[in-house]
């Protein structure tokens, strides 16, 4: 017996999203773009038979992906027009448009600096699954390979950024009383940048996947999964570069010393086991366990190793408001011609690296619940949820390149001549004098520990009622925060980093019901209502959702970096418990600006107080120690949020209905509030006045949406 089938879809959206001050003054929108996106798809499968016990099932398909986002004024030199030299290069079109001007405190000029965007995307798949069933095994076996091409271009200042912050009409005496706007009349930026990419970068990769899985009916109340699967994820080949940590350079998949996929190897251990049970016990008893290897690459960035020198030009100053105006600083300047581009033997600026093997993140879980009913529909419910993932990514949150110790900036050693080097100090100084920082791209160098407790309890639906409740207590403790990385203080020591990290949700508490009340035909009450009281008294449910979980895990930083290490997670000391709001009273009034001193309020959620700066390394005249804080050593708010529907389905016709449905969100109006300081992926800045104020909600005021349907 054979089974085909083809299916196709297609989509395609077309969008305007204009600034609030038209085409040629950006506006206080982000991104005011002209837009179109089109998705297609093609699939196939083939399904043979070839007895009761014995099928193949092979499936293909097809996935093409386009983007095309252009800034309002795409095509048109206006840069030029406004003798902004270079910031509109000839044959280049991706740079047309106005420059991007930030003034401080007024709304920016320009086209988006991250705009345009030209995504072309392919991705080709075949798989296929053999399914055998013999005696008490059901057994399947298989392989999945994928293809992907993706061609991609998007930067941040293609057209050029210039910044003005006051500090060129500023009182020098006082350091007090610029304004941004008379510098921008002077044409004295304190910061430009411009970088360039001819054409779209393409990259190209491909996954395979083997699999075999057998489920053993051991007896009829004992089932065992065993699985084994091993998957290779290649890294990227097409037009990238990566840093290569021993030979100090660039090397690129391109060019007349190509390497294959820029050098990075790969990683070919990724074997992942699987096993489950489930075991039925006496007296309404179940035992379910599993056990699990998994590899994840969803947070894939690696073709962002196209932003890699020789193919990425880039070109960025940032001045000194207190020292004299330089040559070639003001924005009648522009920038030059051409875009200094980038050397991969000799670099200069940032560069990008995913380290010799691309390692796919490893993660291990497992869990072990016992199920129990007690009572008729009643069910009891109790587990543990464990989780170890490692060789998660890091991506662009920490430096690669970051100086080896705290270290002075004017601090030259026995050579002077590095004085004249910012970046004496770094890791990889002696080799390449004028590279900055190395960024991180889906390097292997986090890990994340997740423990649960879990208790439930369901009331099956039964007479017009069901019920579940819920009880989670955890804890996630590592150093990878958030989706794509680790805020990491010593690149060089990211084991020291450990604690909880997000989501850490310690406490969490649900319970979810449905009650019909019992009025109306049939029912307890009013059993025997006509059809006119019926309709209007009868079939009236009731359901809710409430919620109840502890504060979020947040981690204490700093503002700057005092080290000079260039770390991108500077941490200060804890010199007292930051909800010990007894401590250092004066300091809370003085220097963070706390509308009680003494008490916990919304504008001082933790006692800043408690956090000092690290003290000097020795040695050192301005360069400071690496502080002592943990990470997650802050807690937000709490949530508490009730959910109620009141809703009644009337009977029209036959094929007839009309439902209405009033629903309540956050039902008592309970404040639930956000973060302090913002929040932004579990970072607080400590030492600036409002870094513990909390100036937002987590939920939305009370809400009362009413609502008809009318099916036919």
């Amino acid at each position: 017996q054979d089974q085909i089938f083809t299916s196709y879809s297609f989509g395609d959206v077309r969008s305007q999203r204009p600034g609030p001050l038209g085409p040629l003054y950006g506006g206080l929108d982000c991104c005011p773009s002209l837009s179109n996106s089109r998705s297609q798809h093609l699939g196939l499968g083939y399904t043979h038979t070839f007895s009761s016990q014995l099928l193949n099932d092979l499936h293909g398909g097809y996935f093409r992906y386009a983007v095309n986002a252009l800034p309002f004024n795409y095509g048109k030199d206006l840069g030029t027009q406004l003798a902004i030299p270079n910031s509109n290069r000839p044959g280049y079109p991706n740079s047309t448009g106005l420059p991007n001007i930030d003034v401080a405190g007024f709304t920016p000029l320009g086209d988006s600096q991250w705009l345009p965007e030209h995504v072309y995307e392919n991705i080709f798949q075949t798989a296929d699954t053999v399914t055998w069933i013999r005696g008490k095994h059901a057994m399947k076996f298989g392989i999945d390979f994928r293809r992907q091409q993706r061609n991609f271009f998007q930067l941040s200042s293609p057209r050029g950024f210039f910044n003005f912050a006051g500090g060129y009409t500023q009182d020098l005496t006082t350091a007090s009383g610029g304004n941004a706007l008379a510098d921008l009349l002077l044409g004295i930026p304190v910061s430009t940048e411009e970088d360039f990419l001819a054409g779209l970068y393409p990259t190209r990769y491909w996954d395979l996947a083997e699999f075999i899985q057998d489920d053993i009916h051991v007896r009829s109340n004992l089932t065992l999964n065993l699985g084994l699967r091993y998957e290779v994820t290649s890294p990227a080949n097409g037009r990238v570069g990566n840093f290569d940590f021993n030979k100090a350079i660039v090397v690129t998949s391109y060019g007349p010393n190509a390497v294959p996929h820029a050098g990075v190897g790969f990683d070919k251990k990724d074997i992942a086991p699987r096993l489950g049970l489930a075991w039925s016990l006496p007296h309404n008893t179940v035992v379910h366990s599993a056990f699990g290897v998994f590899y994840s690459a969803e947070a894939n960035i690696f073709d962002d190793l196209g932003l890699n020198p020789p193919q990425l030009a880039f070109y960025s100053n940032n001045y000194n408001a207190a020292a004299a105006v330089q040559s070639g600083q003001l924005i009648s300047n522009g920038f030059p011609a051409p875009v200094p581009i980038g050397d991969a033997i000799h670099i200069n600026g940032q560069v990008k690296s995913t380290g010799p093997i691309r390692l796919m993140p490893r993660i291990m879980e497992w869990n072990l619940s016992v199920q129990h009913e007690f009572a008729q529909n009643w069910v009891g419910q109790i587990g543990y949820v464990g989780t170890r993932a490692y060789h998660l990514w890091n991506h662009e949150i920490s430096d690669l390149n970051q100086a080896w110790q705290p270290l002075d900036t004017n601090f030259c050693g026995p050579d002077t001549t590095n004085c004249q080097y910012p970046n004496y100090g770094r890791r990889y100084f002696a080799q390449q004098p004028n590279m900055t920082a190395i960024l991180p791209l889906d390097y292997p160098q986090l890990q994340m520990f997740y423990n649960a407790f879990e208790a439930s309890l369901n009331k099956r639906f039964a007479n017009g009622f069901n019920f579940l409740a819920a009880y989670t207590f955890a804890k996630n403790l590592g150093n990878a925060d958030g989706n794509v990385g680790g805020f990491i203080q010593d690149a060089y020591r990211p084991d020291l980093e450990h604690g909880p990290v997000t989501p850490d949700l310690r406490h969490r508490f649900t319970i979810s019901y449905l009650y019909e009340l019992p009025v109306g035909r049939g029912k307890r009450w009013l059993a025997g209502a006509n059809g006119v009281a019926d309709a209007f008294l009868g079939g009236w449910q009731l359901a809710g959702i409430t919620t109840a979980q502890s504060g979020e895990a947040l981690t204490a930083y700093m503002s700057t970096d005092l080290s000079n290490t260039d770390s991108l997670s500077y941490r200060p000391d804890q010199v007292a418990n930051p909800y010990d709001f007894s401590f250092n009273t004066a300091s809370q009034g003085t220097d963070f600006a706390c509308s009680q001193p003494g008490h916990q309020t919304l504008d001082c959620w933790f006692n800043q107080a408690a956090f000092l700066a690290p003290p000097l390394a020795p040695g050192q005249q301005s360069a400071h120690m690496y502080g002592n804080s943990r990470i997650g050593n802050l807690r937000g708010p709490d949530l508490v949020n009730f959910d109620f529907v009141l809703q009644k389905n009337f009977h029209v016709h036959e094929s007839q209905a009309l439902e209405f449905r009033a629903e309540f969100f956050n039902l008592f109006n309970h404040p639930n509030f956000g973060l302090p300081g913002g929040g932004s992926g579990g970072q607080i800045q400590v030492d600036v006045p409002g870094g513990a104020a909390i100036t937002n909600t987590a939920t939305n005021n009370r809400q009362l949406e009413f609502a008809l349907k009318y099916t036919f």
